[in-house]
């Protein structure tokens, strides 16, 4: 979506109000763009997709365009949607141009192919939601994908598309160029009616499903399985992912007892490239955008962007207790640059209280660069990859146990002589922080041999503060200025990118390593299972000595969840 500079107000309500769908149902269709006039007898409805007439479309479909070769978005013009009464549901504006009168000002990344999406807007159960920029254009080959703000069509309901000349450069169906589509009826669609089921959907990006896309099954769930929607709360749901790539950004608030599985590990690819410069900020729900300005340079001033709240990660988690992600990928596709700021997580887990908040990853690979995974609460990883070079597993969690699992530096185009640093932990007060129980580190080609650190400290020293106190039933330890060095390895084989140092001391920790609390490693291996040196170890700051029996088990990891009921979480 783009603010004119002469109707920024206008455009600014236009957003709070739903990101350029019409949630009145008053808009009546605008006057079509004049098309081409065809060749007799040849039409451009063989080449699209949904097929124009389909009855049976999907809620969350894409909109596709084959070429006869590869086509190019002009970064001019519209692309509409509206039910078939002329109400008009979704504008989609291309054209590049200034956004906010006398606000943002950043040109590196480009103001074409760029809209405001209000992620679960619409959903009946919300009332915050994600809000991002994103690219509506993708094109692959001779295939253009429109992607449509987030859930703005309804099920069981008809529908036509009109798409300006001017959108796209290229032959389509027996014509020499794009002839635009206008009027009522060039394409036409119907959706299906909702699923039946309310604990278990399908997700399909090209056969037979529920959804096509990973969010419009979190969308479903949130409407039908919510944590207020009575039996919701505690019904066990599934999302089953078939084979396919799926690029969204995608947003869960208030679900419990969720399992997403892919059919494949590799197969099964859930994907988006966002990071801070293109989406300033970690992120949040919100009950409207954030219009808060924010430079975009990392070291180099790049000019201002709005900070509109939805945050840098794929994936974005509030509320859920229970939640798992099982068998496939998720990758912030994110290429590190220099000139910017490019902090990019995979999921941010942003759930944290004592008797709740538990998060589950299993046979999974999390892929990214920086701050791969960003998590509160309780959380266990078990028999996966974790893939990143600074910081790539960070947050608050009051205890997150990684077992039996690959956590793999990648080398950083950014900053090629370094190996960067595993963790950042900023855990509460008395609780264990993070514990990796077995698995290995391991390194990807590029990563300087003895570069890598174990961990780093935020540098806020709370001493004589949040550091001295523990967290009481019901509090969070979600607040960024406030935090713990909690971090032990127990049993890891540790591959020669790692320092010998072991831990990076500028800025110190914020504690001073014992039995339970600290940096801390007991019984590191080599890469072939023998008992690694520690000569050359900081062992002021980090500890090799530590009895660290206590947290040598998941179960022990997370004994304290629900005022020390326990959890023993199993795949």
């Amino acid at each position: 979506m783009k603010l004119r500079a002469a109707s920024a107000s206008l455009a600014l309500v236009m957003i709070l109000a739903g990101c350029n769908s019409n949630d009145s149902g008053s808009v009546v269709s605008p006057t079509p763009t004049p098309a081409s006039t065809p060749t007799p007898g040849v039409s451009i409805t063989s080449a699209l997709l949904p097929a124009s007439g389909e009855t049976a479309a999907y809620k969350d479909t894409l909109l596709k365009l084959t070429f006869n070769g590869p086509p190019v978005a002009t970064g001019s013009g519209q692309i509409r949607v509206y039910k078939s009464d002329g109400t008009l549901v979704d504008t989609i504006d291309t054209t590049g141009g200034v956004t906010v009168a006398g606000g943002e000002t950043q040109t590196a990344l480009g103001n074409g192919n760029t809209e405001i999406d209000k992620i679960g807007g619409g959903v009946s159960t919300l009332t915050q939601y994600r809000f991002t920029y994103y690219r509506p254009i993708r094109i692959s080959g001779n295939t253009a994908t429109i992607k449509l703000h987030d859930n703005v069509l309804a099920y069981d309901t008809s529908y036509y598309v009109q798409i300006d000349q001017s959108v796209f450069n290229g032959p389509i169906a027996g014509f020499n160029s794009f002839p635009g589509i206008s009027g009522t009826t060039g394409w036409t669609f119907k959706t299906k009616a909702a699923p039946t089921s309310t604990t278990a959907v399908t997700v399909d990006d090209d056969g037979a499903a529920d959804f096509r896309s990973v969010q419009g099954a979190l969308n479903y769930m949130m409407t039908v399985g919510c944590a207020s929607c009575g039996a919701g709360n505690t019904a066990a749901k599934t999302i089953t992912i078939k084979n396919g790539t799926y690029d969204e950004q995608l947003f869960l608030r208030n679900v419990n007892n969720l399992t997403i599985n892919g059919e494949s590990r590799a197969g099964t690819v859930v994907q988006n490239n966002n990071w801070e410069a293109f989406n300033p900020g970690v992120g949040g729900s919100r009950a409207t955008p954030n219009t808060t300005l924010t430079n975009i340079g990392g070291n180099t001033a790049l000019g201002n962007r709005l900070t509109l709240g939805g945050g840098r990660a794929v994936l974005l988690i509030e509320g859920g207790d229970q939640i798992k992600v099982n068998n496939f990928t998720m990758q912030n596709t994110h290429v590190k640059d220099a000139t910017q700021n490019s902090q990019a997580e995979v999921i941010y887990y942003n759930s944290a209280n004592l008797n709740g908040s538990r998060f589950i990853g299993t046979d999974m690979n999390f892929i990214g660069t920086q701050d791969t995974l960003q998590m509160k609460g309780w959380v266990w990883i078990y028999n996966s990859l974790i893939a990143g070079d600074v910081d790539f597993i960070w947050g608050y969690p009051f205890a997150m146990a990684i077992e039996n699992s690959e956590l793999r530096t990648v080398a950083d185009p950014s900053a090629p002589t370094s190996g960067g640093y595993i963790f950042q932990a900023r855990s509460a007060k008395g609780y264990p922080g993070f514990v990796v129980l077995g698995g290995s580190l391991t390194y990807a080609n590029g990563v300087p041999s003895g570069s890598t650190y174990l961990a780093r400290s935020g540098g806020v020293n709370q001493a004589g503060g949040y550091c001295t106190t523990m967290q009481v039933l019901g509090a969070s330890a979600s607040n960024a200025t406030q935090y713990c060095d909690n971090l032990a390895f127990i049993g890891v084989k540790m591959d020669s990118h790692v320092a010998a140092a072991g831990w990076w001391i500028n800025p110190i920790p914020n504690l001073l390593p014992s039995a339970t609390e600290g940096w801390r490693e007991s019984g590191s291996l080599t890469p072939t299972g023998t008992a690694l040196s520690m000569t050359g170890r900081n062992t002021t700051y980090g500890s090799s000595t530590a009895n660290l029996t206590g947290l040598n088990t998941r179960a022990k990891v997370f004994a304290q969840w629900n005022g020390n009921v326990g959890w023993t979480p199993a795949p």
